[in-house]
């Protein structure tokens, strides 16, 4: 099954993939403090599916960018890229089996390096651990709790939550539709 999806890149990365055909994450752009956390990402989407020769981070993109209401990136808003940035938002079909979705917010534990806490309770118990297990043991925890970014019907609102997806790369034949625009 393919499913729809959209990323926002800056207008010169859309060239490269006009050029080549085929576009992948460049590592040299993944800052060092968030370096173990793409890692992370990038071991559990080879779990799913094995990246290609000489990948070794994803490419982000938006399954819901804004629930599930309104799926495709919003460009009128800001934030997307540095302001007057030339960019596009780029809508492309992926095979489900090629792709791990997980929620935004959610991503932000392992970005942080946290627990995935589900309310307040869980979250407290979470702090408690802190305390009362080795380093070693408390990664371990913080990472089984990430699993549950991949369940979306964690997720307590899909109308409204964000669902981000990962891929190993982008082919030129997946395009359906390209927008450009100057970033706010």
């Amino acid at each position: 099954m393919l499913i729809k999806l959209w990323t926002v890149r800056p207008a010169s990365d859309f060239a490269i993939l006009q050029k080549q055909g085929v576009y992948t994450a460049d590592e040299r752009y993944v800052m060092p403090e968030r370096m173990e956390a793409y890692q992370w990402m990038s071991r559990r989407l080879a779990e799913k599916t094995p990246a290609p020769a000489g990948v070794r981070f994803p490419l982000w993109a938006w399954y819901h960018a804004h629930g599930s209401k309104r799926p495709k990136p919003d460009l009128r808003k800001r934030g997307h890229l540095e302001k007057g940035e030339k960019g596009v938002r780029i809508e492309f079909l992926m095979p489900e089996t090629d792709v791990l979705l997980s929620s935004f917010d959610g991503w932000h534990a392992v970005l942080n390096n946290h627990f995935f806490s589900l309310d307040d309770q869980e979250y407290e118990h979470h702090e408690n651990m802190e305390n009362k297990l080795s380093a070693a043991d408390l990664q371990q925890a913080k990472e089984k709790s990430w699993l549950r970014i991949f369940d979306l019907n964690l997720i307590p609102n899909p109308a409204i939550y964000e669902i981000q997806a990962v891929f190993w790369q982008l082919d030129l034949a997946s395009v359906v539709k390209v927008d450009y625009f100057t970033a706010r």
